[in-house]
């Protein structure tokens, strides 16, 4: 496929179409499962809910836009020279296909442990491709975009060390949102730069 600005550009609104799609499915969810409370309870729940709310997890926050992440994270692959953004594009897709699985491998499967397998390996990529993109920003001179990102890593392990998973879900699923809407922008505002 021959790299073009606008599939770029493209590729960068799949990202912030992923986005807001998570959101929007997240919002709705928590319309239709009133028992569920923020930080308090796994986003996950949403997934096994007796309510409509399992369909909005599943569905929304998890197939489709695990789907519109994974060709976000492709945007990121071929639309760079940089092999630090393409290294960054993987890992996304990585994690956008994991965060897909995870609303089919719900928590009823089996005894919850594969799903915690998927949900937390999925985490890892993720964190992974912030470091990634960090690093190329860092070296494309963006050191603002590079700066955010770190402190974005740091803010992600020091929740995991003192907060509940819960509250690591709830936290740090707003905080990825802003990074790939970041990213997004990146890659809008830059397109055939890298």
């Amino acid at each position: 496929m021959t790299k073009t600005k606008d599939h770029n550009v493209s590729f960068a609104w799949l990202g912030i179409l992923g986005i807001v799609t998570f959101v929007i499915s997240w919002i709705c969810a928590i319309a239709m499962d009133p028992s569920w409370t923020f930080a308090e309870n796994t986003l996950s729940e949403f997934g096994i809910s007796d309510t409509d709310a399992q369909y909005f997890f599943n569905y929304g926050c998890c197939l489709i836009s695990g789907a519109l992440i994974v060709l976000f994270g492709f945007g990121n692959v071929i639309g760079a020279k940089n092999s630090g953004y393409q290294a960054g594009g993987i890992l996304i897709m990585v994690a956008g296909a994991l965060l897909a699985l995870v609303g089919i491998v719900t928590m009823d499967v089996g005894n919850g442990n594969l799903h915690d397998y998927v949900a937390g390996t999925m985490a890892l990529f993720l964190l992974l491709s912030i470091i990634a993109l960090a690093a190329a920003n860092w070296v494309a001179d963006r050191k603002m975009l590079s700066g955010i990102s770190i402190v974005i890593v740091f803010v992600l392990v020091a929740m995991m060390l003192n907060y509940t998973v819960a509250e690591v879900e709830a936290y740090g699923v707003i905080l990825i949102a802003i990074w790939i809407l970041m990213e997004s922008v990146r890659m809008i505002m830059t397109s055939g730069k890298d």
